[in-house]
């Protein structure tokens, strides 16, 4: 750091100096970060299937396809787990492709819905859904990518929204803007987890395993997808 006390335009340069400097660590912290969770996430389930795999050639476990079964799901889950990370590479280097055309957003919404529609009896969730738009109302955006916002933002509340819960979905029209709300019932976030929600890797609840909790990529790429809506019309 340089010294900075000087009240002249060299004590200014000096200030912004150092405040560069202090941006620049807190990047390499944060990749640092950031490689040091990616090892961690792959090389969990690599040990498992590793582990299965030695303990089946090893003659320790029976080969019954109950363990091929239990090998393939957790090949799926490293495969979701490694589609979410180059998702999320292409989407920070703005390489994440979008196919824009116009579309019924109301229409996008409520199908999405109704594909649910099962789980939400299942899970005895009750829900609302409120469409304020016109049924001639376009919108410039590319429906599988805002498909996929859909179905990771209300695939999470089937996972984490108390069983017999309520869930309401409202979609209006602001000043040069779509917003969509998803409310659902207990249980939330704290303030703290709610400022880290969108961060890589992240979990509210640690004891969340990628089978009930995801890769913990699915909110930081819905952020990715709705700043790349951002010029919308």
């Amino acid at each position: 750091r340089l010294e900075a006390s000087r009240p002249d335009e060299l004590g200014q340069l000096a200030r912004d100096f150092n405040e560069l400097a202090q941006v620049l660590q807190a990047n390499q912290a944060a990749r640092q970060r950031w490689f040091a969770d990616i090892s961690h996430e792959l090389r969990t389930p690599l040990a498992i299937l590793r582990g299965e795999i030695d303990a089946l050639l090893d003659g320790v476990r029976p080969l019954e396809l109950s363990r091929i079964r239990s090998l393939a799901d957790e090949l799926r889950q490293l495969e979701r787990l490694v589609d979410d990370l180059a998702t999320l590479s292409n989407a920070d280097i703005g390489a994440l492709k979008y196919r824009k055309e116009p579309l019924h957003p109301g229409e996008l919404v409520g199908a999405v819905l109704e594909h649910y529609r099962p789980q939400f009896t299942a899970s005895s969730l009750a829900w609302e859904w409120d469409d304020t738009l016109s049924g001639d109302f376009e919108y410039w955006g590319d429906p599988v990518r805002l498909r996929q916002l859909l179905e990771n933002l209300i695939g999470n509340r089937l996972k984490y929204t108390d069983t017999g819960g309520q869930l309401r979905v409202s979609l209006t029209r602001g000043p040069n803007k779509l917003l969509l709300v998803i409310e659902d019932s207990a249980p939330g976030v704290t303030d703290e987890q709610l400022e880290r929600l969108f961060d890589h890797l992240y979990r509210a609840d640690a004891s969340r395993n990628r089978a009930t909790g995801g890769s913990g990529l699915g909110l930081t790429i819905c952020r990715h997808i709705v700043e790349g809506h951002q010029d919308r019309k």
